[in-house]
């Protein structure tokens, strides 16, 4: 019994030198292969090259050995990825890998979109240098870059087919001036009627209106400027037949409509009214009432609140086309940068941050014209509120 244990010892002794020695074997086989090409390439000889390729052939098939081989070190890490939990990080590797490229194909994709996503909107917006141009004398840069004015113009004057904007022809149809305060966050918007007697260097008495007409989106500013003695930072010009597409790109707006009225064929019912865009248009554009003008701008205030509200009450996946939308509807001077952080500050804003009311007037007529003129104080005391932040209506005698 001895004798047998003792000879299967031996026995294994030996096949472990044995396997041991075959695996030195193939190790010094490799290496003496290996040795061998690198001496062909030195030699550089027509008989080196098919060396070479020999010895190369016999590389090869000393790895082949030593990789099949389970007693190499190769073959251990081969059979290792053979076993269950090899192949499953093999298959994790490979699935991290994919989805590593996948995300850098996406980030580089959206990188690209947003880039030309961006310039196109930036090259709606701007404006003609031109014109661009003569704002810039009179426009005037915001002490505080969060509190500033932005005049907002909505011209009458269209091209043929009743489309795009078309500055220095016409007159303005809609004038309003926006202090905005985005630490507070506020927003106080101040109709302007039209037929407000002003008077413009070179023409004399004339409607506040007639500025746009005479000297373009510059004359405009410089006449508002004029009336309120307020620094005008940034200029905003609307196509307000654009408005149309954008009421309906927004699903429509909510307004209260005082009477019934047809204008221009569109028919808009009284009460609380959803509109599309047809009929947001013709509700801010009717003015056969009693006071004629000033009912027409508390209509295009509140088409301008509804809009304005809506917009920044939409979700962010609707935002893209909401802003394409925009971008065709309106230029301003105002760099698309400040635009976007300027409406992400107010995103979520309800009503209560938004004030709003109109440059107190009464009816001045002479020479045969139908004028509107400025009353004061309470125009004074209105405009002293609004650069404090405060309600623009309250009582004159207030000293807050």
């Amino acid at each position: 019994m001895q004798a047998d244990s003792l000879s299967s010892s031996q026995e294994s002794a030996w096949s472990s030198k044995r396997e041991g020695s075959r695996a030195s074997t193939r190790e010094n086989a490799w290496r003496a292969a290996n040795a061998r090409l690198r001496n062909d390439e030195r030699a550089g000889s027509k008989g080196g090259r098919g060396t070479r390729k020999a010895s190369s052939r016999s590389i090869e098939r000393a790895y082949s050995r030593d990789r099949a081989h389970p007693s190499s070190r190769r073959g251990r890490r081969a059979a290792a990825l053979e076993t269950p939990e090899g192949s499953q990080r093999k298959k994790l590797k490979i699935a991290i890998i994919i989805v590593l490229a996948v995300l850098v194909a996406f980030i580089a994709a959206a990188a690209i979109y947003s880039a030309v996503f961006l310039s196109s909107i930036n090259n709606n917006i701007k404006m003609p240098e031109e014109t661009k141009g003569a704002l810039d004398k009179v426009l005037v840069a915001p002490d505080n870059p969060d509190a500033f004015y932005i005049l907002i113009v909505g011209s009458d004057a269209r091209d043929e087919l009743g489309l795009g904007l078309s500055h220095g022809v016409g007159r303005s149809d809609t004038m309003m001036l926006v202090r905005v305060d985005k630490e507070a966050p506020l927003m106080t918007i101040i109709s302007i009627p039209r037929d407000i007697e002003v008077q413009l260097p070179g023409y004399g008495s004339q409607k506040i209106n007639a500025a746009y007409a005479y000297g373009g989106p510059a004359g405009a500013v410089e006449a508002v400027t004029k009336l309120f003695g307020v620094p005008i930072s940034y200029y905003v010009e609307i196509d307000f037949v654009g408005m149309i597409s954008l009421v309906d790109t927004l699903g429509g707006i909510e307004v209260y409509v005082p009477v019934d009225m047809t204008v221009d064929g569109v028919y808009v019912p009284a009460g609380h009214q959803h509109l599309n865009g047809a009929q947001a248009l013709a509700f801010s554009r009717e003015r056969s009432f009693a006071t004629g003008d000033l009912v027409r701008v508390e209509h295009q205030r509140e088409v301008m609140q509804a809009i304005v509200m809506k917009i920044l009450a939409a979700d962010v996946m609707s935002m893209p086309g909401l802003i394409t939308e925009l971008s065709v509807n309106f230029q301003t001077t105002m760099e698309l940068p400040k635009a976007i952080d300027m409406a992400m500050g107010f995103r979520g804003m309800n009503s209560e941050n938004m004030y709003m009311a109109t440059v107190p007037v009464d009816f001045n007529s002479h020479d045969g014209i139908a004028y509107l003129k400025v009353v004061e104080p309470d125009f004074s005391h209105m405009v002293s509120r609004v650069e404090r932040g405060l309600p623009p209506e309250g009582s004159i005698t207030n000293t807050d």
